[in-house]
């Protein structure tokens, strides 16, 4: 069979929220020949992966917002029913001093995404040091108006802000709080399963807390264990009915392991769905 004569497929959840399953970022050497076999070309890697997933999730619009003809041939080069979630720029939620040119570029970006309904949510990742206080929430605000009318998930990475005051402010502004899977580690929050505006937004890192404070790169290099996913699955599995939208990205990328755990999670998505069937019967 050839490699892209298959087609991404649209998923739902036993109560019927939409599945947007994939990964954190898709274009990373090191899963060549772990995802990507090797006789694919590298501009041909978006394709082959939207034949295994129906999401990604773009982060390298952090370091740099790209151009609009890149991001034309990106929802080209995926089917109907594929969503991009894209990260907010560097400037947006680290320096926090985004200039007014830095956003008409940002949505000029995000374009083809809109105009091919292919846009799904942008994510705005805060550092740890952003504080839990009064001049945060009127920066959230802000950000909140240069979004327009575009949905977003705000991850932040210090507890503080998993409290329950917080999250329902967030909440009450119209964001999304990202559902975030971390090492155990002091500081760092255990947020369990949030929703916010009928959605859910998981992003799972990996629990590497050996080497969570060092090197970049072997910080996201761990593999989840499918004991570990299933407790995710089974908190999907008690989504209300309200819930309309749910994203699952895995961003523990170094050597392809994102890749592969979502290939797991995929098959024990399915394999949930199918008992949810048969007992519903």
């Amino acid at each position: 069979m050839d490699l892209f004569e298959r087609s991404a497929e649209e998923k739902e959840l036993p109560e019927g929220a939409r599945l947007f399953l994939g990964t954190s970022g898709y274009s990373f050497p090191d899963w060549l020949n772990v995802f990507y076999p090797p006789r694919i070309a590298k501009k041909d890697w978006l394709k082959y992966y939207a034949l295994r997933f129906n999401s990604v999730e773009i982060n390298s619009t952090y370091y740099r917002i790209l151009s609009r003809s890149s991001t034309g041939k990106m929802a080209d080069s995926v089917p109907g029913g594929f969503s991009f979630s894209v990260k907010l720029h560097s400037s947006m939620t680290h320096s926090r001093d985004a200039s007014k040119d830095d956003w008409i570029a940002f949505h000029r970006m995000l374009s083809p995404f809109v105009q091919s309904d292919k846009m799904g949510l942008i994510l705005a990742q805060f550092p740890w040091s952003f504080p839990l206080e009064e001049e945060s929430f009127s920066y959230l605000a802000a950000l909140s108006d240069n979004l327009g009318n575009k949905k977003a998930a705000v991850e932040f990475r210090h507890e503080k802000w998993y409290a329950r005051e917080p999250i329902e402010r967030v909440c009450e502004m119209g964001f999304t709080p990202v559902s975030i899977d971390l090492p155990g580690l002091p500081g760092l929050p255990a947020t369990g399963l949030l929703t916010g505006e009928n959605t859910v937004y998981i992003r799972l890192h990996g629990r590497n807390s050996g080497k969570w404070r060092g090197n970049t790169q072997e910080r996201y290099d761990y593999l989840y264990s499918g004991k570990e996913m299933i407790t995710w699955v089974d908190k999907l599995r008690s989504l209300s009915k309200d819930v309309k939208r749910c994203y699952v990205f895995f961003n523990n990328c170094h050597m392809g392991k994102a890749a592969l755990n979502a290939e797991d999670m995929q098959r024990l998505m399915v394999d949930m769905i199918k008992s949810s069937l048969y007992y519903d019967r």
